[in-house]
Order: structure tokens, then C-alpha cells, then sequence
């Protein structure tokens, strides 16, 4: 009879453990594992990025001044040429003509000038002796002031029938790129003012421009940044630099300085234009392409740096998950700045010695106990 008691006690005893056993798990679940590090703290000053387009420093239509047929052209299409280089001749047989009609002309004035003049002298003489009337003097003394007046005419038709001689000989107005030609031998182009035949264009590529839009928020940045003394601003006398890259480019290979802001936000795109000038002595950068364009947006200072993988988001903030020292997690919100090579700038929000949590925070709740796991943040070298 003893024995089916003991053995139901012992039963009894292994429920009652098996019982409080699962009590102490329920009461005591398993850290999360997580990779927890600390920011880093790097010497760097802030950029800001934005995407342009290439123009040319000037654009020149080259147009005729004169009418006629195009006689010859004297450079091959998209090549270099310089100021003062013949580009077209235009049949200049009219305009000699003309010069030559002009020349005549004003030797004719020139000899009735002459014959005036003598005329006046006699006149003068005669009036002395009283040999003619005053009145016949005065007669003679007005034909030779017209005289004098239709030479200077003359000379005025001969000069600009010169120039016309000299327009057709269409030279490059700047140094550039010379464009297709938009008329060929024998085409007759008018040089009318308004109707002005073109011929080509010229664009030089050095230096060249790179123009981009600034969007309201970083325009309020970088003018509250220039109050608080954290960089140069409008009338400055220290230049701002600006790095230039292209599509096809790592980095931002190109230095050049900004020299032009509008002065106005445009109230329809809520954007300003600015304006970066670079050197282009290889002439590569070409009009119309595609920019990176990337400019300080904050003197060097000391700034704190984390992985991007570890930046979460609630649909309003951005967050990190920082590990308190009996290894719960809390939610720290935060305010970044741009990407610094790998990483990205945190401007509020965090401490040097916080250890924040750099991999396995899908599952993270706010209290929830982890189990660090040490890690490292690495800055990643330049481009």
C-alpha cells in the first residue's frame, strides 16, 4: 500500500517542477542578439549635393551684315577656331563696285569743292574793289560752304560702303567651337536686321558654367549657417568651392568656385538659381551634360558618423536604437546631415559614448532586453 504512494508523490513532485520550470522561462525570455557600437567622431565638413546642367560661359550666332551669296567658308564644322578667323566670304564684286562708285563720287565733290573755294577767293577780292556786290559774295562763300558739306557726305557713303566691302568677309566674333553649317556655297543670306540669315554658332568649352537649382529648405540652411558665421555668403571676399562630376564619374573629380545667385526664390518652383564656373583646359566638360554638383555647406568641425543601416524611420522621425547600460533598448530620435563617403552625418540626437544598435533591429521594441554583440563602426576611404 506504501508504494503506490511514494511513486504518486514523485509524480506529483516532477508535475509541480515541470510546472514552475516553464513559469521561469515564460518569466525570463531570451536576450535578442544585436551588434551595438559606438559613433565615430571624424573632422569633416559638411556638403550638399544637387544635379545641373553644363552651359556655355557665351553663346554667339554668327549672322551675316550684309546681302549676297556665300562665294567660299573657310572652317571645317565642330572645329576650334579664334576670334578674328575667316569663317565666310560673301561675293564682295557688288560691294566693290559700290566702293569704287563712292570713290568716284567723292572726287567728283571734292573738285567742286575746289572750284568753289577759288570762286570765293576771287569773290572776296572782287568785293574789295567793289568790282561785285556784297550780296554775290556772300552768294559765293554759301556755295562753297555746300561744297564742303557734300565732300563730307561723300566721304561718309565711301566709308560705309567700305564697311559693307568688309562684312563680307564674316570672321569668328570669339574664341570657340564652331557649330554645323546652316548654309553652303551659293545660298544667298540676308543681312537685314531682323531677318538676319544665321550661318552658324560658336560655344566655347573654357571655362564653362554649371547651373543648378537650390531648393527652398537648404537655401534657409545655408542662410541661417552664414548668420551664425559657419560659411562665406554673398559679397564675401572668400570664394566658395564647388566639385563637379558627370554621369559616368566617381566622386567629383572637378574643382571650380560659385560666382552667381539669383537674387530671388522662384515663387513657382520654390527653388534659386545658382551658378559654378570650373576650368576646362581640355575642354571635356561640354555644354548640356548632365552635372553632380557638390558644395561645403559647413565649416570642418567635429562631427558624429553612423551607418545608414541603423537609421530607422516611424513615417515621421528618423531614429536609432540606443542600448542603456542594463541592456534594454530605447528609441532615440535624431536629426542627420548629408553622407560623409559610407556613413552619415548625425547632427543631434546622440552622444560619442552612446552605443547604438548597427545590425539585428528589424524585431527591436522599445524596453526589450538585447544581447550586445560588440561591433565596429568603419569609415570607408575616399573616392
Amino acid at each position: 500500500m506504501n508504494r503506490p504512494l511514494g511513486i504518486s508523490a514523485i509524480a506529483s513532485t516532477i508535475l509541480l517542477l515541470n510546472a514552475c520550470s516553464k513559469e521561469e522561462q515564460q518569466a525570463a525570455p531570451q536576450a535578442l542578439p544585436v551588434v551595438v557600437a559606438t559613433p565615430i567622431e571624424e573632422r569633416i565638413i559638411e556638403y550638399s549635393e544637387f544635379t545641373g546642367r553644363l552651359e556655355a560661359v557665351e553663346m554667339v550666332e554668327v549672322r551675316p551684315r550684309v546681302n549676297g551669296y556665300i562665294q567660299s567658308i573657310h572652317f571645317e564644322e565642330g572645329e576650334k577656331v579664334n576670334q578674328g578667323d575667316l569663317l565666310y566670304v560673301i561675293d564682295p564684286a557688288p560691294f566693290e563696285a559700290q566702293v569704287n562708285r563712292r570713290q568716284a563720287q567723292l572726287e567728283q565733290e571734292q573738285a567742286a569743292l575746289s572750284l568753289a573755294k577759288a570762286n570765293l577767293d576771287r569773290a572776296e577780292r572782287l568785293v574789295d574793289a567793289d568790282a561785285i556786290s556784297k550780296e554775290e559774295a556772300d552768294i559765293r562763300r554759301s556755295e562753297a560752304l555746300q561744297a564742303a558739306a557734300d565732300v563730307k557726305a561723300a566721304e561718309a557713303e565711301l566709308q560705309i560702303a567700305k564697311l559693307d566691302l568688309g562684312y563680307t568677309r564674316v570672321t569668328a566674333p570669339i574664341n570657340g567651337i564652331a557649330d554645323r553649317h546652316q548654309v553652303t556655297i551659293g545660298n544667298l543670306v540676308s543681312g537685314e536686321q531682323a531677318n538676319a540669315t544665321l550661318l552658324t554658332t560658336i560655344v566655347p568649352h573654357d571655362p564653362i558654367y554649371a547651373y543648378y537649382e537650390v531648393d527652398e529648405r537648404s537655401f534657409l540652411r545655408g542662410v541661417r549657417q552664414f548668420l551664425e558665421g559657419e560659411t562665406p555668403g554673398r559679397g564675401s571676399d572668400v570664394s566658395i568651392p564647388a566639385y563637379l562630376g558627370l554621369d559616368d564619374e566617381t566622386g567629383f573629380p572637378h574643382e571650380g568656385e560659385i560666382d552667381f545667385a539669383s537674387n530671388q526664390i522662384d515663387p513657382d518652383t520654390a527653388t534659386m538659381t545658382v551658378r559654378a564656373i570650373f576650368e576646362n583646359d581640355d575642354e571635356f566638360l561640354t555644354p548640356g551634360l548632365f552635372a553632380r554638383i557638390r558644395v561645403p555647406a559647413s565649416k570642418e568641425k567635429d562631427q558624429l558618423l553612423i551607418p545608414e543601416a541603423a537609421i530607422g524611420t516611424d513615417q515621421t522621425h528618423l531614429f536609432v536604437w540606443v542600448v542603456r547600460d542594463d541592456n534594454t533598448v530605447e528609441q532615440r530620435r535624431i536629426e542627420i546631415g548629408p553622407k560623409h563617403h559610407n556613413l552619415r552625418v548625425v547632427r543631434n540626437g546622440l552622444e560619442p559614448d552612446d552605443r547604438i544598435a548597427t545590425a539585428g533591429i528589424q524585431f527591436l521594441q522599445p524596453g526589450m532586453l538585447v544581447d550586445p554583440q560588440p561591433g565596429a563602426i568603419e569609415l570607408a576611404a575616399s573616392n
